[in-house]
């Protein structure tokens, strides 16, 4: 099984913050020491020629780093602290050096403060979105939901709609082409499903092969108008898998169910689910509601 990109990132950060502080603290007992400075540490791109510098530049294939917003961010203060560093070593001896450690030191602090923020945003991150399909899932979905279908009917005042996705007869693709292969088809329908889906559709990960799918301002009949279209379209538009030599006919089940008055996340959800069986018993690939 391939190694999570997520665990990868968390795992190197760590690394990366213990090396940063290894780092800092060499240079100041290497300075009170009163060693000749490296000369690695004087050039001007030497936060570009560094350890963290090389792994930082060699990120920028990786989604899960690059999409957190404090990992752009982070060059500039990794800059900061090797700008602070060659003014420290330097600075004469006396007050200037004294102020040239101050700033030193808050740039190092700042720059482990701001590893650490990091660190726990991708544990976050982590915890509350699936790592095959990059959607959120069922935690986060605990999380939101409610809130949003207390929303929707007390506060909106408008219809909203909670659908379940079934690949159909997803265990035979298993069984057939192998897991990586069915890891590719959730990937590639969880991306279809982002992509067909408004902006403000909320979507989840249910477990498996199922995934949830949240619709503001739509009643009944326009999410199964909606849902339907979609279907019509997976099932015309077989599913391009890396790895495969040509596209993999897959379809899908829907199940329906508007939210209530007073409902709660877990009845909206057992309604929507018998929908989708009625949808399965039916012969599957087609859409059914509560």
């Amino acid at each position: 099984m391939a190694d999570n990109p997520a665990d990868n990132a968390l795992a190197q950060l760590e690394l990366t913050l213990e090396n940063h502080q290894q780092w800092a603290e060499s240079l100041v007992a290497g300075i009170l020491a009163n060693e000749p400075p490296s000369e690695d540490n004087l050039v001007p791109g030497a936060h570009m020629l560094c350890d963290f510098g090389k792994w930082y530049y060699s990120q920028t294939h990786s989604t899960v780093l690059t999409e957190q917003p404090l990992f752009s961010t982070l060059e500039k203060k990794h800059r900061t602290l090797h700008d602070a560093a060659r003014s420290l070593l330097l600075a004469s001896e006396g007050s200037a050096r004294a102020e040239a450690y101050r700033s030193f030191s808050a740039a190092s602090c700042d720059m482990s403060l701001h590893l650490n923020n990091l660190i726990q945003a991708l544990l976050t991150s982590e915890l509350t979105t699936d790592a095959l399909t990059g959607v959120p899932n069922r935690r986060q979905m605990d999380e939101q939901l409610e809130e949003a279908i207390y929303a929707a009917v007390n506060v909106l005042g408008e219809p909203a709609c909670l659908a379940l996705a079934d690949l159909d007869h997803f265990k035979r693709i298993n069984d057939t082409y192998g897991h990586p292969v069915g890891d590719e088809v959730l990937k590639a329908f969880s991306q279809l499903l982002i992509t067909s889906m408004r902006d403000t559709d909320r979507i989840y990960r249910y477990g498996g092969e199922e995934f949830l799918i949240f619709m503001n301002h739509v009643n009944l009949e326009l999410a199964e108008n909606i849902l339907d279209r979609l279907r019509e379209k997976i099932s015309h538009y077989p599913l391009h898998v890396d790895g495969q030599p040509g596209p993999l006919n897959v379809t899908v089940s829907f199940g329906i169910a508007q939210v209530a008055e007073n409902e709660s996340l877990r009845n909206l959800i057992r309604r929507a689910d018998l929908a989708l069986y009625q949808a399965k018993k039916n012969g599957r690939n087609r859409v059914c509601a509560a």
